[in-house]
């Protein structure tokens, strides 16, 4: 995964907010995923059209921090949500 990298959501993942946090379900394996709330926040920022580092901009805004801080730990959450089928790239 890129900073560039524009995700979207698989057709293959479903979701379900649960007060500040989210559950991913991936419909094909049947595995399923908690998502603290910035995991959230990223999830619902996911449309094919922000880049990887659009959304680590918004999220720092949000939180008050540099966007460096939030790249790469967004960049490890696509990754695993692209390995598990969760987004397409």
């Amino acid at each position: 995964m890129q900073l560039t990298d524009k995700p979207l959501h698989s057709p293959e993942a479903t979701h379900q907010a649960v007060g500040e946090e989210a559950i991913l379900i991936n419909v094909t394996t049947g595995s399923y995923y908690s998502l603290n709330d910035t995991g959230t926040v990223f999830w619902g920022l996911i449309d094919g059209q922000r880049s990887i580092a659009d959304c680590a901009r918004l999220i720092a805004q949000d939180y008050e921090v540099e966007p460096e801080v939030v790249e790469a730990d967004l960049l490890e959450l696509a990754a695993e949500f692209k390995n598990e089928g969760l987004i397409v790239v």
